[in-house]
């Protein structure tokens, strides 16, 4: 479960639109939020706390253990995309090892604390800056990185589209081939070296090869994210993978608009709407599994991670 901040989105537009986008953006997530309040508030009462502790308990071990290892898989894929950013913007700076470094602490913290522009930028910034990296540099990183996390999405949800879900009411198999058209172009437009500049900041896009490379981590790194939710899902009740896959991102994608810490309620509220209300408690008790693993763990691996860096950083100044 990854997200896309944007370096460039404080420059775009003049300041009386950037207020009017703000301001609608927030009033979004206001309503997103009360939505999603309510409808735990209706789903939850409707609960016992002792069927979802004992469903918890009840999770199958292999399918935990195998979420952990999914959970494992995306990050290692999310790490992948600065890897590939750092090596396109300063390959004599940025080492693979810090690059990876970089991209892992920063999904891990801003994917549980949200304002991931924020938390993650500064993450990168701490990382980067000790390779002697400028703020223009690590920037683009960013923009790069974050380019192969929005192909993943697009690549994953054509993916689940084309397969016609019962979600998409018939439409999905056309809006699949449309994305799948999009990506095509884009690949035919990078073809040939190209530059996006947004005022006063400029960053060298992949070419066809590279970005066709990010498609493919991207489709790696969202399927894995996919699977350690569907791993944790009540087997009776779940349905195909493939028609998991655009709940999945519908849940995703309203917990990044609504701004809230890793989408915190809103996710939880449009995945376990999706489910029939006697299987809801099976269903909350695989979310707070998946909680776990896919956001408490990594969070504390890299917390854990970045205090040492310090550490090391500042017996190497002394």
């Amino acid at each position: 479960m990854s997200v896309l901040p944007s370096p460039f989105a404080g420059d775009a537009g003049s300041p009386r639109l950037r207020r009017i986008l703000r301001a609608l953006s927030w009033l979004v997530s206001a309503l997103l939020l009360a939505l999603a309040a309510w409808l735990l508030h209706r789903y939850l009462g409707a609960m016992r706390w002792r069927d979802v502790w004992a469903a918890l308990w009840a999770l199958p071990r292999a399918h935990v253990a195998g979420a952990v290892a999914a959970t494992a898989t995306s990050f290692a894929m999310l790490a992948a995309f600065d890897v590939l950013a750092a090596r396109s913007v300063a390959p004599a700076r940025a080492a693979p090892g810090l690059a990876a470094f970089a991209g892992f602490a920063a999904h891990a913290l801003s994917n549980t604390l949200g304002f991931h522009a924020v938390t993650g930028g500064a993450v990168r910034y701490r990382v980067y800056a000790t390779a002697g990296l400028a703020a223009g540099d690590i920037a683009r990183v960013v923009g790069l990185a974050s380019l192969g996390v929005g192909l993943g999405y697009a690549v994953l949800g054509a993916a689940g589209l084309l397969a016609e879900p019962p979600v998409a009411a018939g439409w999905g198999r056309p809006a699949g081939v449309f994305i799948v058209a999009l990506l095509a172009g884009l690949l035919l437009w990078l073809a040939q070296p190209r530059t996006l500049r947004l005022h006063r900041w400029s960053v060298a896009l992949p070419g066809s090869g590279g970005a066709a490379l990010q498609m493919l981590i991207g489709g790696v790194e969202m399927s894995a994210a996919i699977g350690a939710m569907y791993l944790l899902l009540p087997p009776a009740i779940a349905p195909s993978f493939i028609d998991f896959v655009p709940i999945y991102l519908a849940a995703l994608m309203a917990g990044i608009v609504s701004h809230a810490p890793g989408g915190l309620g809103v996710f939880e509220a449009i995945l376990l709407g999706a489910f029939p209300g006697e299987a809801r408690a099976q269903v909350l008790a695989g979310l707070l599994c998946y909680r776990l693993v896919y956001n408490l763990l990594p969070f504390a691996a890299a917390a854990l991670a970045l205090a040492a860096f310090e550490a090391r950083r500042r017996r190497a100044s002394a």
